[in-house]
This record gives structure tokens, sequence and C-alpha cells, in this order.
């Protein structure tokens, strides 16, 4: 239940855990996205398509999110203060039985967003709101398999067009990745982002690019660990 009213739309990739039959209840819009055909841009161009194009705005949530109260949405949409904003992400919080180490990289990448003025760019889909006529304009694309909305929301920035992170609309999002799984995930990310950005000769380097990175995350990690006097996050 939020503050302001809304038709939903699911899109399930065919799941076979007896989620369809619970959407039913409570959604009269489900769309199916066949096994093996997951792309993301291609689902969320798909998803704009599928609404109301009256609809100026189009909010996009991650089935794992789970948002903190019914200000949720009311709060992501007061991130179009004006008609520069193209897209509006709001804040993920750990949930509780998040490890420590991946509960600090949410609070780093979201939190307070102090921290988001150091980086090239930041954003995230997973609670997020988009701009139709800025989409009409500039679809998501098709041929990236991550990052497509960090894809998405940079070209809107070379075009003129602002993000705004709206630290009042909260959700609870985390993940407890294996080794595997966390390394997939960085390679893929890093794959994408050598796509999306423009880099200097200096940035391309190893050294710049993955080896200074990471050995300011090690050191960041370990301070956390012995500030917080737990073994569990040093040995994560």
């Amino acid at each position: 239940i939020q503050t302001v009213p809304f038709t939903l739309h699911v899109f399930d990739n065919d799941s076979t855990d007896g989620t369809l039959d619970l959407l039913a209840r409570y959604c009269e819009h489900i769309h199916r996205v066949p096994a093996g055909t997951y792309v993301p841009g291609r689902v969320l161009n798909t998803a704009m398509e599928a609404v109301d194009p009256k609809a100026p705005f189009v909010v996009f949530l991650n089935s794992d999110c789970t948002p903190v109260d019914e200000y949720w949405l009311e709060n992501l949409l007061k991130g179009f203060s004006d008609d520069t904003v193209a897209a509006v992400f709001g804040r993920q919080m750990p949930r509780p039985d998040c490890l420590p180490l991946f509960a600090k990289d949410t609070e780093d990448t979201f939190g307070d967003g102090s921290r988001q003025k150091y980086w090239k760019h930041c954003f995230s889909m997973a609670s997020s709101a988009i701009r139709r006529s800025c989409w009409e304009q500039m679809p998501f694309r098709t041929d990236i398999q991550y990052s497509e909305d960090i894809d998405w929301t940079w070209r809107a920035r070379k075009l003129g067009w602002t993000i705004q992170y709206m630290q009042e609309s909260r959700v609870y999002h985390s993940h407890n990745y294996t080794y595997a799984q966390f390394q997939r995930r960085q390679q893929g990310e890093g794959k994408a982002d050598a796509q999306i950005f423009t880099w200097s000769r200096w940035e391309r380097t190893f050294l710049r690019y993955s080896l200074l990175p990471y050995l300011r995350q090690v050191k960041s990690d370990l301070v956390f660990a012995i500030r917080q006097k737990s073994p569990r996050a040093a040995l994560q």
C-alpha cells in the first residue's frame, strides 16, 4: 500500500515457484518473459511500451526489493522536481541477514548519497523511475547484459538531462553473494563500464582501472572490520 495511486504491471521470467498464482490475486497486468530470452534492456523497453502511454513517469521495482514504508513511491516521484530530470533512484538498505561487507557496500553506494559525487556516475534501476519523454528519444540498449541502467542514464546526462537520488525513498535490497557469483557480477559490470564510458589512457591502465581501486577497497574493508571488531567481516 502506497500513498499515491498506481497501476501495477509485473514481468515474470517463467517462474515455477508459485509466484504466478500469487500475482493473479493482486495484479491484472502480468507479462511473460520466456525462459532463456531475458535481456535487461529489451524487457525495460517492453515495459515502457506496455504501460499507459499518457503516464509521464514509469516506476521500476525489482522483485527482491521491499519498500520500507508507504511513502516509498511518493518520495521517489518527488525527485522529478523539474523538467530536466530524466530519472530518479531511491535508497537501498541491507536486510538484517546481510553479511557485514555486503551491507557496508550497500551503505557506501547509497546511504545519504554523499559518496556518489566522487564517482564518475551512479544509478540503480532496482528502485527507480524514468521520464517517458526522455525514453521516447532514447530507448534502452538491448546489446548489453549488464549495466543497461548505467548506460541509459549516462547517455541521458550527456544529452543535458539530470539524474536525481532520493534517499527518503527506501527499500530493503541486498545479496549475500558467493565468491563465484560476486566475481561474475564484477566482471560483467567491469566489461560493461569499459563499453559505456570514455576513458583516458591513464584510466584504461591496469594500475588505475583495476589494481588501485582493488587496494582501496581492501583497505576500506579492513578498516571497517577492525572498527566493527568483526573477524567475520575481515574474512568475508
